[in-house]
């Protein structure tokens, strides 16, 4: 069914309720996802705080252990006992990175062992042996405390049954240690991260600090501790994190893939069977693979059929800087979203009742709205049944002034206007009755007037054939004038262009005269001011007359000293020969000083006198080119100029000219054109007159046609007086 079949207030609703429908629809779909983004960003803000929170619990747990080990290595009762172990070394013949010879006492011998060594030996052993155990009974939850020596071989122990054990019998495990300390330094250290304990098979966090150096920077001594992991789940599990249900927790070596904490595991049986063993979740095969990738932080969505029954995992994870160590944070996205989703289901249900509610409002305001036009329907069908009559309810609406109230107007002025027209018909019928008959009479009279005006027509076509020789006649003469005006044109055209190119060279000649005036003047100026300020520059030539003066007047003192010189030196007698000899080297040297300054005053006179000489001829130049050169170019400027105006003159002449000859040629083009229209003129009225006596003859049908056709009117105005009645007034 088409739409323009249907009633508009169907078409309406049915619009009102698609568009309702459709911005509900996107309304919802719209403020669901801005939802589901909102808490998105909120639950992996949430997930990152609480995983920073974890890291600096990680940071400062890891600091404070740190912190304890190094107070613990900085007594100076462990530097001494390290000092007499380094010396019982050198004694023995071990150097750095090799260990003592078997027949050393080992740690677990019967009779004398290690330790009984350590007591011979060493002075402060027992002094640092106590203060272990006293600096280990004050710490928590630390699995061991000890000192040990360059060969790892323990020196000191909170677990006293080991002592003179080496940890590292390998040897590159024991450099590796060795290099560690070095880069960690005094104060420092080298922090081997989470392991799982030899001694106790138990995570511990594993340190190391050095103690003290030899002269080559090897580290002789350091102490080394380990601190359960559990004191570590400890104050992570103080980290809470609010909104979120179902949450788990994991800490491990992403390198090694070592598990230190996972809360799914509660149960020692569980522990023991996944913590401090390589990781088999997938979740945290993935973020080891991220990590190991430079992905330091992050989060994302893990689903997988074969993990918690395929069902979505949001996952958020971070490194713990400079540590191969991450913690992961996971949550079920269902669980996660289920306010979220809650929300939706709401904002459907109330979608509905907004939909259901606006369509019966827009149904009833509809139909309200369009009952007006049932009656302006009828009135439209009361037109096409010709029935003019007055129709009260379209005359009530017609003042209101919605769209029912405009149409209602235009239906009752379309009403006034057709019985208006009716009442025309009935007049013209009338009218044309009687027109029918005075056409009758006035055809007849016509007739009689065609046939006088065919006679006069043809004495009309003789007198116009004797009158198209003479045209002829004056139309060759205006063509010959024409023929000697174009030349005239054509003269005077060539004229113009020849005084044009004359005006050209005229105005070239002005401008290259004014311009050569110009740049001479310029360059005038310019030389003059330079020559004037060279002129400046070798004058200044004459302050070497008062340098040289002063260097003479110097030079003749020098004399006189000299000669004084000489005198001492001869009064001094023997003493005094060495200085003689310098006095005479100072009067020589003044001597040949007045030579040269005489010399340089002679030649600064001469040049003085050149300047002179040269000044004045450049003065004369300069006169002359003022005086008689530029006078000569502004006289030759001026010619160019006059010039330039004569040719001017000459070409507004030669243009007046050209514009009366122009204008005298249009004159006899149009005198031509006129004539060629009265020949034109002439042919065409011998050929109307013809025309018009084949127009009378059919002129006299016409007439008689006309006397049939005034039969037809009144016929016709029966017909049209039948059809007026049919309207109802």
């Amino acid at each position: 069914m088409r739409i323009r079949n249907l009633k508009m207030r169907t078409v309406m609703i049915s619009i009102v309720a698609i568009s309702v429908a459709i911005g509900i629809s996107l309304l919802c779909i719209l403020a669901a996802y801005n939802s589901n983004e909102t808490l998105k960003d909120k639950i992996n803000d949430n997930m990152s705080t609480y995983l920073d929170a974890q890291v600096n619990t990680i940071e400062k747990f890891v600091k404070d252990s740190e912190e304890k080990l190094v107070l613990f290595s900085k007594n100076t009762l462990i530097k001494e006992l390290v000092a007499e172990d380094a010396a019982d070394l050198k004694k023995s013949g071990v150097s750095f990175g090799q260990l003592r010879s078997e027949e050393f006492p080992q740690f677990n011998a019967e009779g004398y062992n290690t330790t009984a060594y350590y007591k011979d030996h060493f002075k402060k052993y027992e002094e640092v042996q106590a203060y272990t155990l006293d600096y280990y009974s004050h710490l928590e939850n630390w699995e061991g405390l000890y000192v040990g020596n360059m060969e790892t071989r323990i020196l000191a122990y909170s677990v006293p049954p080991v002592i003179g054990k080496v940890l590292r019998a390998d040897d590159g495990r024991r450099q590796e240690l060795m290099d560690e300390l070095k880069k960690a330094g005094i104060g420092g250290v080298y922090n081997a991260g989470i392991i799982v304990s030899p001694g106790t098979g138990l995570l511990c966090l594993s340190m190391y600090s050095p103690v003290s150096f030899d002269e080559n920077g090897n580290p002789v001594g350091y102490v080394g501790a380990g601190v359960f992991n559990t004191e570590l789940e400890k104050a992570l599990g103080e980290n809470e994190i609010t909104g979120i249900d179902d949450k788990y927790f994991y800490m491990f070596n992403y390198k090694t893939g070592i598990l230190f904490m996972d809360t799914h595991y509660v149960t020692e049986e569980e522990r023991d069977e996944h913590i401090a063993k390589e990781i088999t979740n997938p979740i945290l095969i993935e973020v080891a693979n991220k990590m190991a990738n430079d992905e330091q932080s992050g989060h994302f969505e893990f689903e997988n059929d074969d993990y918690n029954d395929g069902k979505a995992i949001v996952v958020n994870y971070a490194g713990l800087p400079g540590r191969d160590w991450a913690v992961v944070l996971t949550a079920e996205k269902d669980a996660l979203y289920a306010a979220s989703n809650k929300n939706l289901r709401n904002m459907l249900i109330l979608g509905a009742v907004a939909f259901i509610l606006i369509i019966i409002l827009a149904a009833v305001s509809i139909t309200f709205l369009t009952r007006p036009l049932a009656g302006v329907t009828s009135a439209i069908k009361d037109l096409g049944k010709l029935q003019l009559k007055k129709n009260q309810f379209v005359i009530r609406r017609s003042k209101d002034k919605n769209e029912v109230g405009q149409i209602a107007h235009e239906i009752e002025i379309l009403r006034v206007a057709l019985s208006g027209i009716v009442d025309t018909l009935k007049g013209c019928s009338l009218s044309l009755d009687s027109s029918a008959g005075n056409m009758d009479a006035n055809s007849r009279n016509l007739l009689s007037y065609v046939t006088d005006n065919t006679a006069t027509t043809q004495e009309l076509a003789s007198s116009l054939s004797s009158t198209g020789s003479i045209i002829d006649e004056v139309n060759g003469s205006i063509r010959r004038m024409k023929d000697l005006v174009d030349q005239a044109v054509s003269s005077v055209k060539n004229g113009s262009e020849q005084s044009e190119n004359l005006l050209v060279a005229a105005e070239s000649m002005e401008q290259k005269t004014s311009e050569t005036l110009s740049e001479s003047r310029k360059n005038i100026i310019d030389n003059k001011k330079a020559i004037e300020e060279v002129m400046v520059k070798l004058r200044a030539l004459s302050k070497i007359n008062t340098f040289v003066n002063d260097i003479l007047s110097i030079a003749t003192q020098t004399k006189l000293l000299s000669l004084n010189a000489s005198i001492e030196a001869a009064r001094a007698g023997e003493q005094g020969k060495g200085f003689a000899v310098v006095a005479t080297e100072i009067g020589t040297l003044a001597n040949n000083t007045s030579s040269a300054a005489q010399k340089i005053q002679d030649i600064t006179r001469l040049t003085n006198e050149s300047i002179d000489d040269t000044v004045k001829c450049f003065d004369e130049l300069n006169d002359y080119l003022e005086s008689d050169i530029m006078v000569k170019f502004e006289e030759i400027n001026s010619e160019a100029q006059n010039n330039n105006k004569i040719t001017s003159e000459l070409i507004d002449n030669i243009n007046e000219i050209n514009r009366n000859v122009l204008e005298f040629k249009q004159f006899v083009n149009e005198l031509v054109s006129q004539m060629d229209d009265i020949r034109t003129l002439s042919e065409q009225n011998s050929a109307g007159i013809d025309d018009i006596v084949s127009k009378n003859e059919k002129t006299s049908n016409i007439a008689e046609n006309m006397a049939g056709s005034a039969g037809n009117n009144k016929d016709n105005a029966k017909a049209l007086g039948e059809i007026i009645t049919k309207f109802t007034m």
